[in-house]
């Protein structure tokens, strides 16, 4: 097992979340300026919002992956985690990402819904 598996699975989808919450922001405002309420380039923000969506719900499913490959070579030779260190790690790896996948997937699904230029 590589040494930078654990924290592949720990910091993945956390950071996956953190992109698509900037990049989302950046998109919006490229979409519309906060002050008029009007299209500043006439862009639709929707596939945008979808495509990093998707890379940010892969990512996270690369970061379950590698908290669950973690556990489980931890478990299979306790002789290189008697501190059981790497067995903690793939457990809070497990449980951050599944709790940001779901975050990513409900962010996703719902900013299309959203009007974007509607000043107020």
């Amino acid at each position: 097992m590589h040494p930078a598996l654990p924290w592949v699975g720990v910091v993945a989808a956390p950071l996956s979340w953190v992109v698509l919450l900037i990049s989302g922001y950046a998109i919006q405002e490229a979409g519309c300026a906060p002050s008029s309420g009007m299209p500043v380039l006439d862009l639709d923000i929707s596939p945008w919002v979808a495509a990093i969506g998707i890379l940010a719900t892969v990512a996270a499913l690369v970061g379950i992956a590698a908290a669950i490959v973690t556990l489980r070579g931890a478990i299979a030779d306790p002789e290189v985690d008697p501190r059981g260190r790497i067995a903690f790690m793939g457990d809070a790896g497990i449980v951050v990402s599944v709790i940001f996948l779901a975050v990513i997937v409900f962010s996703t699904v719902a900013v299309p819904s959203l009007d974007v230029c509607h000043p107020g």
